[in-house]
This record gives C-alpha cells, sequence and structure tokens, in this order.
C-alpha cells in the first residue's frame, strides 16, 4: 500500500549582508585580551623554533549569529546555500597578495618543494570546538586555554575532508594538504602586489562542494555560522619586523577604532540562502505526497556516506539500512 500525504511546503530566499560578527577573537595561545581586540595578526609557529605550538598559531575566529535573517530549526537538508562571501579588512600595509594555494610541502625546507609565487594566502575554514565548549558557549569569552600547546585549543580550523571535519591546524607537520572554505581574494590587486591598509579581502566560499555546503546547512539550522581565518606566514618577533614583503597579516576585528571612525569594516557576512518548510512526513524523499518506490529509490541512489541528504533519515551522516526502513515503514502505513 502506499500511504498518501496532503502537505503544503514554503521555500522562501534570503539575501542579506551581516554587517559585523557576533563573535571575532584572535585565537592566539597568550592572547590576554579575550575577544575586545582592535586588530589581530594569522601565522605560523613552523621554522621560529616555537614548534610546541600549532601550525597555525594566530587565528581568528569570527561568528555570526542568524536568527534574525533566516529561520533556523528547519533541519539541514531544508536549506541551500546559493552564495556566501566572507569579507574583512587588512590594517597594515605591506603584505604580499597571493590568491592561490600553496602545498605544504612549500612551508618546511628538507622537502625540496618551493613556493613558485609570491607571498602566502591568507585562508578560511570552518571551525570545530573541544573541551566540551561549542560556538554558542565559547563566543567571545570561553577559555584558550592561556598557554596552550599543540592541538589543545578549544576553537580550531576545519576542512570537510570525506565526510569527516579534520582539524587543519597542524597540517605541515602531519603532511596533509588543508582544503579551505575560500583564499581571500580582491579584483583590484594582481599576485605579487603589495597591500595597502584598509585592503578588502574576499573570501569566496565553495558552497558547490558538498561537504562545505552541508556545514553551512547545519551552522545555518542551528543559527550560528562559525569561521576561522588563518594563514602560515612567518611569525615576526617584535623589533625584528619586516615591514614589507612575507609579513604577518594584521586584520581589523569589530572593535577597531579604524571601525568606529568608518575607515574600515569590521568582517562581513553575504549570503543567499533557500529555506524550506521542513516537511510533516520527511520519508517522502521526493515530495509528491506519497511514500513509494520512488522515495526507495532515492535513498539507494544516496546509498552510503551522503552530506546532509533528505536520505539520511536519523541524520547519523550516512544513508544505510536504517534509513531505508524509515522509508519502508511509512510505505506501509
Amino acid at each position: 500500500m502506499m500511504l498518501f500525504l496532503t502537505q503544503l511546503c514554503f521555500a522562501d530566499s534570503f539575501t542579506t549582508t551581516l554587517e559585523a560578527p557576533d563573535f571575532d577573537r584572535w585565537m592566539y595561545p597568550f592572547n590576554g585580551s579575550v575577544g575586545d581586540r582592535e586588530v589581530s595578526a594569522t601565522f605560523s609557529s613552523i621554522g621560529g623554533g616555537y614548534e610546541i605550538f600549532d601550525d597555525r598559531d594566530g587565528q581568528i575566529l569570527l561568528g555570526f549569529i542568524t536568527p534574525e535573517e533566516i529561520p533556523v530549526g528547519l533541519g539541514a537538508s531544508n536549506y541551500d546555500i546559493v552564495e556566501a562571501t566572507l569579507h574583512i579588512s587588512i590594517s597594515n600595509e605591506g603584505n604580499v597578495y597571493d590568491p592561490t594555494a600553496d602545498a605544504w610541502e612549500s612551508h618546511l625546507a628538507d622537502t625540496g618543494v618551493q613556493d613558485t609565487d609570491a607571498g602566502r594566502p591568507m585562508e578560511l575554514f570552518g571551525a570545530a570546538f573541544r573541551g566540551g565548549f561549542n560556538g554558542w558557549t565559547f563566543g567571545e569569552t570561553g577559555p584558550f586555554p592561556f598557554g596552550a600547546s599543540r592541538r589543545e585549543r578549544n576553537a580550531y580550523p576545519i576542512s570537510c575532508i570525506d565526510g569527516y571535519q579534520i582539524d587543519v591546524s597542524n597540517n605541515v607537520l602531519d603532511a596533509f594538504q588543508s582544503e579551505p572554505f575560500a583564499i581571500g581574494a580582491n579584483a583590484k590587486l594582481t599576485p605579487g602586489a603589495i597591500m595597502e591598509t584598509e585592503t578588502v579581502l574576499s573570501f569566496e566560499i565553495n558552497v558547490a562542494d558538498p561537504e562545505i555546503q552541508c556545514y553551512l546547512r547545519n551552522s545555518f539550522s542551528e543559527g550560528l555560522l562559525s569561521f576561522i581565518v588563518s594563514s602560515l606566514h612567518p611569525a615576526q618577533q617584535p623589533g625584528l619586523r619586516k615591514t614589507i614583503g612575507l609579513i604577518q597579516p594584521n586584520f581589523h576585528m569589530k572593535e577597531s577604532l579604524a571601525v568606529y571612525f568608518g575607515i574600515a569594516d569590521a568582517a562581513q557576512l553575504h549570503f543567499t540562502v533557500i529555506a524550506e518548510e521542513a516537511s510533516t512526513v520527511p520519508e517522502d524523499l521526493d515530495g509528491d505526497g506519497s511514500v513509494g518506490v520512488s522515495d526507495i529509490l532515492i535513498a539507494l541512489s544516496d546509498w552510503g556516506f551522503c552530506s546532509c541528504c533528505s536520505s539520511d533519515l536519523n541524520a547519523d551522516g550516512e544513508v544505510n539500512v536504517s534509513d531505508l526502513l524509515s522509508v519502508i515503514a511509512a510505505w506501509d502505513l
């Protein structure tokens, strides 16, 4: 017997720009000012004699709360992120513009692999949390903890690789290529150009990647999007800092006086998202008002790991026998 359903589903498109993050923090082991710094730097511990710390030593955590802009709690599969771009302004001049990914081997002297272009890219990743924290509870005030060495920070950058969220804080040490959500770019600059202060970098997030799409869908359903800006620029010690070339970039935070006086903007997030009302019968995978053969075929076509698929009825990241049985059970009602 086929179960016939009566349901009305509505989909709305939401396009907006969030003018500032709700949370922005400098994620450095010896940052004593928590979430109220004016500017923050990204840099690496590689080659500086401080390898007890994460490769990506200086990071920036950004969090955007979204319930006022888009409905929450619809379930990940009921969001479709059409486009999403994060913008952030550099607060120091002299950085070399590099909008391309670099091989992890190019950061080590003994691999024989060299960086063939000038500069180092500035990268955007998703954010994950440990130590009992999540994006909400860590926020502006959660402990780093102070002086944390490798793999101890409570907020860290992730790539979504083969269905898993991978900590990329030490991708050079761990010898794998990180996969950023986006690399900072500016259409007015050519690679190798020297960037002026207040240069805006735009991170156009790769929403075509199903795992990044899934990360964003879950984030919109939760109502908080968390990101980490990171780079592997060499760390510079006070008094020994170069003023131009391969130098660590600094970024304006929302507390910056330049932001206060309108000289620069805080980090901004622009997005277009289609949100659909959650179905009262999730087993109706094709949305035709009935649970039947076509829904079984959809589940079978999605079989195995499937990022945010509607066929993943128990939301365990995989379409398997459990989900198939759920469709069959609804069919037999």
